[in-house]
């Protein structure tokens, strides 16, 4: 993926989003699906699009002092400063569209990857996903998150029953990137990650969707609004025709009813294992 198709921000409120984003996804969740063995001597880890490194950092404190732990991405100016990392993690940069080094073949028990929906090339993560078995040795898992679009339900509280929907137009605004691409949001290649994995050669494929509490719909709307802002500015002000102003306007329609209008969604996580 080049650098400059990421259409989000990388600054510290990016980063504050990010660490967010993470905390409410693993709530009432795991680190690693549970199927995932993850208690043997010697584990070898990657992490593909570390963004802040809040996986890595906390999947260490969560495993034995013998595994090892390596991220990657295309910039690493969110993370921590490499002798800040955990002894056992280290990252680097390394763009996962393109073939991976030989010495990385083969080299890892787990691959984990989530929320790359916006790097995914024309809806197909078959790229990517081919890509990352190479990773694997064999017997190796790989895990896969993503919001479940599909799920999209908008969610009102009494008082908000005749409240406007500002947030669905919004969603179609980001996923159109303003009515200049097809709407990433309406394809439902998340949901058919079982049936990729196993069309590429994985066996063991399970699945875990998991809504969010409603207790939590407001910080959740509060990621959304800020990674749209984020977009508003980096992608649709350069676009013109003054769609990053149309964007902005609704995102504070969308903030002044954030005590009555929400939006809930699957957190999708898809795991599968490289023959042995």
């Amino acid at each position: 993926m080049e650098q400059e198709a990421y259409v989000l921000g990388r600054g510290f409120s990016a980063n504050a989003r990010l660490n967010l984003q993470y905390f409410l996804w693993k709530d009432g969740g795991f680190l690693l699906h549970p199927s995932i063995p993850a208690n043997g001597n010697n584990l070898r880890v990657a992490e593909i699009g570390v963004g802040t490194g809040i996986w890595l950092v906390d999947l260490a404190r969560n495993l034995p002092p013998s595994a090892r732990i390596d991220g990657f991405d295309i910039d690493l100016t969110q993370c921590p400063p490499k002798e800040w990392l955990p002894s056992n993690v280290s990252v680097h940069v390394l763009d996962c569209f393109k073939p991976f080094p030989n010495h990385l073949l083969e080299a890892y028990d787990i691959v984990h990857i989530q929320l790359f929906h916006l790097a995914v090339h024309n809806n197909d993560p078959g790229p990517i996903i081919q890509n990352l078995i190479r990773l694997l040795k064999p017997g190796g898992w790989i895990s896969w998150g993503e919001i479940d679009y599909s799920s999209w339900k908008t969610v009102k509280t009494e008082e908000g029953e005749e409240a406007h929907d500002h947030i669905t137009p919004l969603l179609r605004m980001i996923g159109t990137m303003g009515g200049t691409r097809p709407d990433w949001t309406v394809d439902d290649w998340p949901i058919r990650l079982p049936e990729i994995f196993a069309r590429n050669g994985l066996v063991n494929v399970e699945v875990d969707n998991r809504t969010f509490p409603k207790e939590l719909l407001p910080f959740q709307l509060d990621t959304a609004l800020m990674a749209s802002e984020e977009v508003s500015y980096k992608a649709l002000d350069t676009l013109g025709n003054g769609l990053g102003d149309k964007c902005r306007a609704l995102i504070s329609r969308v903030f002044e009813e954030r005590q009555k209008v929400a939006y809930n969604v699957g957190r999708l996580t898809v795991i599968a294992q490289r023959p042995a």
